[in-house]
């Protein structure tokens, strides 16, 4: 009974994904046989029953009465009575017109079939499946078993559905990138910004009182220009990108200590402004050590994390800065004496647009920073670590991969 199952249920497949035109053809010849065999059938009953009807009448003989029915009609019934000769005349009709009958109902009965069993499911599937992409509903799939030509049709409006599906996801996805994209430049421009505002200050402080010299009044204005040119470049490349991903990487040949000396000038401007005391400890070793890396990168890394660090710190803020040589990394670590990270916050600090419920209403505070930052540490080849300190406060940590500078 299993193979046999089996069987039928390979015949019933085959069956199913027959094409139309021969799915239409194996229906017309299955009506052709029982419309043959159903003829047959009533012919020969109606003849029997005719010849039944002839043999009551035994004044008559029978073969004479069969011949002259065949060559004279209406010569017989003078010989029945009048509602035999009805009978007789209904069953002679119907022997003959029934095949004309039974083909043409089975016509109408075929096609009824045909439209049941082939075209009405796939159909109310595809209207079903239009009206809901009309919708702009998509969260639903086309299926249909059958191979024909309404299956490919089901199974093309099905790709169509996941194409709908991929590009919205792909819309949704640029989208996010851009809004991330716009969210990163407008929270990089504030610590710059706060930086500039710190030279400012300080000229503004001292120079009236007469207790910078003019050398120092020059350097400082050459580190807010530079600033302000690092500010414009930036602009300029955010302005040209997609999404964080593609800032482009542009390391340059350069000595430790030059990097060293930008962050003690951002740290130096941050100062100036608000009460919170930052520390910096540098790396002391041979500082004259060159090597390759995009400065413009560790510095937006140190500004975004610096202005997260003064979000959250007591009174004071510690960096530390320092490279290792056997994993040729450059280290960037600041500290907070703020209350540290929550367990939720370790998890999910680097993530975009994550915001404590406190800080919720918050409009300056994007929660974005943190995720800034470890996108331009991979795109260094380093990364971003959150932790809490044994001291109390968050500690943040950035490395940079820096390659040795090829010899001159």
């Amino acid at each position: 009974m299993d193979w046999l199952e089996e069987k039928l249920e390979e015949l019933q497949s085959y069956i199913r994904n027959l094409s139309f035109r021969k799915a239409m053809i194996a229906y017309i010849l299955a009506l052709a046989v029982v419309v043959a065999g159903i003829s047959y059938l009533t012919m020969i009953a109606c003849w029997q029953w005719e010849m039944a009807e002839w043999i009551r009448y035994e004044q008559a003989d029978f073969s004479e009465l069969v011949y002259r029915k065949g060559l004279w009609w209406g010569f017989w019934h003078q010989f029945a009575e009048q509602t035999d000769s009805v009978k007789i005349l209904l069953l002679d009709m119907i022997r003959v017109w029934c095949p004309f009958f039974y083909s043409f109902a089975g016509m109408i009965v075929t096609i009824c079939i045909f439209y049941k069993k082939r075209l009405a499911r796939p159909l109310s599937i595809l209207a079903d499946s239009v009206e809901k992409i009309r919708e702009n509903d998509l969260a639903f799939r086309v299926d249909y078993e059958s191979r024909d030509e309404l299956g490919k049709l089901c199974d093309s409006v099905e790709d169509m559905r996941a194409e709908l599906v991929h590009g919205k996801e792909e819309m949704w996805r640029l989208v996010e990138r851009q809004k991330e994209l716009n969210a990163a430049f407008a929270h990089d421009l504030r610590t710059p910004l706060t930086v500039l505002r710190g030279y400012t200050d300080f000229l503004a402080r001292y120079i009236p009182e007469g207790k910078i010299s003019e050398e120092k009044m020059y350097d400082t204005l050459a580190l807010m220009s530079r600033h302000l040119r690092r500010l414009e470049n930036y602009s300029r490349t955010m302005k040209g990108i997609q999404s964080i991903e593609e800032v482009p990487f542009s390391p340059e040949q350069m000595e430790l200590r030059g990097i060293q000396k930008k962050i003690e000038e951002v740290t130096f401007a941050l100062n100036q402004v608000g009460d919170i005391k930052i520390h910096y400890r540098k790396w002391e070793e041979d500082d004259t050590f060159q090597v390759e890396a995009d400065d413009n990168i560790i510095m937006e890394v140190l500004e975004n994390v610096l202005s997260n660090a003064i979000r959250y710190a007591g009174n004071e803020i510690e960096v530390w800065s320092w490279y290792d040589e056997k994993k040729m990394e450059f280290l960037l670590a600041v500290r907070d004496d703020g209350k540290g990270f929550s367990k939720e916050q370790l998890k999910k600090a680097l993530q975009p647009y994550y915001k404590e419920r406190k800080s919720m209403e918050m409009d300056e505070h994007f929660g974005i920073g943190l995720h800034i930052c470890r996108e331009f540490c991979k795109i260094h080849g380093g990364a971003l670590n959150v932790a809490n300190s044994i001291r109390g406060g968050a500690v943040v940590t950035a490395s940079f991969s820096f390659a040795p500078a090829a010899p001159l």
